[in-house]
């Protein structure tokens, strides 16, 4: 169980001297004790009596802080040129001053963090924002018909879901907004900007977020083809801060196709690859049937 420690990042060692002693092991001492990486601990402070460090991570892991001041003081004990004080003691104003609890303390601590972070879990899941996206949409021009029927029918699936604003086409603002809202939904779903003229970043925002993200070919064809500036029409499923974000098209009927994937999906916990996919497959068939091509273009097909 991660625990975000909220910008209360100072560790204070009361009842510690040194002398001669590399400052660079210290860090790495306490470091390695609650399984930091060397670079995320910093000395900030030393003083007759007293060290004061920096935890520079965003947030530690509960079984490895809550109940481990011993190990620590034994770890910085084993320094050369470290004293302890036999009252020697660790404190926190922050989540870090856990890590004083003695160990039946820590043990209940962590089984009511694990408790409270499958709650959080869930209730986050729970959770869905759908973005509109396009400058016709931000400026009024056109009705969104996308996000009520998606918000009714996730609605109508369990889940909490719930209208943002229309997002402009831009990089920039695209990935903010949905990284601001990753940090408090289980799901993002955006619609409209996942053509390929120069307008459509909706995939690149979450490629941005996730490098990983699965991004298939609704159709391909040759670069700089007429307005397009890229090389076909995808969708994408990427993940943030453990939030899924999906990038569907812009037009309802493929809207309608895809939800009941995304749905059934989401709910059984897909992974992004796999959702990318059958929402690809569920979208490309309707114009494989009525051998159309969406979007006005000409070659099916996938990311080689």
């Amino acid at each position: 169980m991660d625990l975000d420690l909220l910008e209360k990042t100072e560790l204070r060692i009361n009842g510690i001297t040194t002398d001669g002693t590399n400052l660079t092991d210290l860090a790495r001492a306490v470091a390695t004790t609650l399984e930091l990486p060397e670079h995320q601990v910093m000395v900030i402070d030393l003083r007759p009596g007293q060290l004061a460090l920096d935890i520079l991570a965003r947030s530690v892991r509960a079984e490895a802080l809550f109940g481990r001041q011993a190990e620590v003081l034994a770890a910085l004990a084993g320094v050369p040129g470290v004293s302890l004080a036999p009252d020697a003691t660790i404190h926190s104003e922050g989540i870090l001053g856990a890590i004083a609890l003695e160990k039946d303390e820590a043990a209940q601590a962590i089984e009511a963090s694990r408790a409270m972070g499958r709650t959080i879990t869930s209730s986050r899941k729970a959770r869905v924002r759908v973005y509109p996206t396009g400058f016709e949409l931000v400026e009024g021009r056109i009705a969104d018909t996308n996000t009520p029927y998606l918000v009714k029918q996730l609605e109508q699936a369990g889940y909490l879901a719930e209208a943002g604003g229309a997002l402009p086409d831009q990089l920039a603002s695209l990935s903010e907004a949905l990284a601001e809202a990753a940090t408090t939904h289980g799901l993002i779903v955006t619609t409209g900007g996942v053509g390929a003229e120069d307008k459509d970043f909706s995939v690149e925002a979450i490629a941005a977020l996730d490098p990983q993200a699965a991004t298939p070919y609704l159709v391909r064809f040759r670069k700089g083809e007429g307005r397009h500036v890229k090389d076909g029409v995808r969708i994408g499923v990427g993940e943030y801060q453990g939030c899924l974000i999906v990038a569907l098209p812009g037009p309802h009927d493929e809207v309608r196709l895809a939800t009941p994937v995304l749905v059934e999906a989401y709910k059984r916990n897909r992974s992004k690859a796999e959702m990318a996919q059958a929402l690809a497959d569920a979208i490309r068939a309707k114009f494989l049937a009525n051998n159309r091509h969406p979007h006005g273009h000409h070659d099916f097909g996938e990311a080689p």
